[in-house]
């Protein structure tokens, strides 16, 4: 007689003889002691069928599996897969409110991510070193930062190069930064030179080795990176090896350590390839406070001094590791606003394709033995359904309508959701779609000289900064030393007609005419300012030398 599958394992400790089992008059006193009692046999076996064995318990489980014996899929590439428990881990251990909790905190990323930092893809931090300083700032503590919760819940925080690179290719991000990089490098700069000796020769060739170095373009080019990601970073060529340490240390404006001639190129790069590598986390009163000193850039550490950031709109401290210590693209800006334009675009789109419907009133009655002669009727109508068709109805039992929804106020609906766009761009409609404004006595002449003051403001706040750097390098490269009585201004881009600029040019001379007459400035002064005014009539004569004999 074979043993039952069933009996393998516990029957060889139950099935004991008699005098193996304590009984309640041999068992310890207490009140347990009359409950033991000698375990039951199934029925129809004997405890004597089998020979005694000693127990033998079951082989020990094996080591604990560190991944999770069922995995569902993650929201995201960055959500941390979150371990189960052991009653998951365990076979038949999953029930439907352990399925629903697992899939729910897979499903929604935990708040602390929104302030984790980021993570640069794999090769652009060099060797792993670690350094000291490298804190995640909230991630540790969410919960000191209750007040962000309906901000995170809203979608504020970073999406990742990857998702800003996408949107780039879509027109309505694409037009709304391509309009404000072109506006800021439309009318570009002019240099102008303060105190009496002439250097109209030094501002030509400033102006020549901006166009060898192509400052224009490369400036134009971290303005859209700026739009796109937030952040635009300009490396500074010297001729330095990428190996040896030499870009690892500072680059100092100054004749000594800045040789003449050692300027090469200025080397636009996308922030995906860069993480920052060391930056002060302690002192808030100290310059370098969330401001890396060094960089990495695909392996290699460089010197902040030699990757010049472009940033227009900052975030705040807390923020600054999670954004790769960039800013605050426009693009992540203007997403609500593109993304409800996309939507009422297709709506209206939907609503023109089938705004209008036929409805035939008949004897459904009629139709009941024959189902299938409505359906070919109906059908052979839409089929042939046009201006030059004709439908036979009975006149006393059958009508024919047309129901059309109200087509009234979709333009203008379909422009305000154009028009939030722009809003979020502080761009004239104009400008962002060319389409001229509509109506009675209707002008973009204001809306323009607006944005014109926006645009200003922009090249201020992006380029100012850095665009004295490059111009200090630029004279330490030509002439060995930085000239403190030139600099630069930007071009205003509300340009005056050919009679503006006549009736603008008489004014300012005979402003200088009265002031000689009134002894308040000398003759070879006023020569002096026509000879650096180049938007004027005499740019490109040369005044050096003293003025004629009256």
């Amino acid at each position: 007689m074979s043993r039952p599958p069933f009996l393998s394992r516990w029957l060889p400790a139950r099935a004991r003889s008699p005098e193996h089992v304590p009984s309640p008059a041999r068992s310890s006193s207490g009140p347990a002691a009359s409950l033991i009692s000698p375990a039951p046999c199934p029925s129809g076996f004997s405890p004597t069928s089998y020979p005694v064995l000693p127990y033998v318990p079951p082989p020990a489980p094996a080591a604990a599996r560190q991944e999770p014996r069922f995995s569902f899929p993650l929201a995201s590439a960055s959500t941390p897969r979150s371990p189960l428990s052991a009653s998951q881990n365990a076979p038949h251990g999953i029930g439907p409110r352990d399925m629903a909790e697992t899939l729910r905190a897979q499903s929604l990323p935990p708040q602390a991510d929104i302030f984790r930092p980021y993570q640069p893809p794999r090769g652009v931090r060099g060797d792993g070193r670690t350094h000291l300083a490298m804190d995640s700032t909230a991630s540790t503590s969410p919960g000191l930062l209750g007040w962000l919760r309906q901000a995170v819940a809203e979608g504020v925080a970073f999406p990742g190069y990857p998702r800003l690179a996408e949107m780039s290719q879509r027109a309505e991000y694409r037009h709304m930064v391509e309009v404000i990089a072109a506006e800021a490098t439309r009318e570009w700069i002019t240099f102008r030179a303060r105190g009496t000796a002439d250097k109209k020769q030094r501002l030509a060739d400033l102006e020549q080795e901006f166009i060898r170095l192509n400052v224009r373009d490369v400036l134009r080019r971290m303005a859209e990176y700026d739009g796109y990601y937030g952040m635009g970073l300009l490396y500074v060529d010297t001729g330095q090896p990428r190996t040896g340490g030499g870009l690892e240390a500072p680059l100092l404006l100054r004749p000594e350590t800045f040789r003449k001639g050692s300027l090469r190129a200025l080397v636009p790069i996308e922030p995906v390839w860069t993480t920052p590598d060391q930056y002060d986390t302690t002192n808030p009163l100290s310059a370098e406070f969330y401001k890396p000193s060094r960089w990495w850039v695909q392996g290699g550490l460089l010197h902040s001094t030699r990757l010049l950031q472009f940033i227009s709109r900052p975030v705040p401290d807390l923020l600054k590791p999670a954004y790769n210590f960039g800013g605050l693209s426009l693009s992540q800006m203007a997403r609500p606003a593109v993304d409800n334009w996309l939507r009422t675009r297709q709506s209206v789109s939907d609503l023109l394709n089938a705004f209008s419907i036929v409805a035939l009133s008949t004897d459904m009655s009629a139709y009941a033995q024959d189902p299938e002669g409505l359906l070919s009727r109906v059908e052979a109508f839409n089929r042939f359904r046009s201006n030059r068709g004709t439908f036979v109805l009975d006149k006393d039992r059958e009508k024919l309508e047309l129901l059309a929804a109200p087509l009234a106020g979709l333009d203008r609906l379909q422009a305000q959701a154009q028009e939030q766009m722009c809003a979020v761009a502080q761009e004239p409609l104009v400008k962002f779609t060319g389409i001229t404004p509509s109506g009675l006595n209707a002008s973009a002449d204001g809306e323009i000289r607006v944005f014109y003051d926006r645009v200003h403001a922009f090249q201020e706040t992006l380029y100012r900064k850095n665009l004295t750097t490059i111009l200090h390098m630029v004279m330490l490269n030509l002439w060995g030393e930085i000239d403190a009585e030139i600099d630069f201004t930007f071009v205003s881009l509300w340009q005056m007609d050919e009679l503006s600029r006549a009736t603008l040019q008489k004014t300012r001379a005979d402003i200088d005419a009265q002031n000689i007459r009134s002894g308040i400035i000398t003759p070879t002064e006023a020569r002096s300012r026509t000879a650096h005014d180049t938007s004027g009539q005499y740019a490109a004569v040369n005044l050096a030398g003293a003025p004629p004999a009256a």
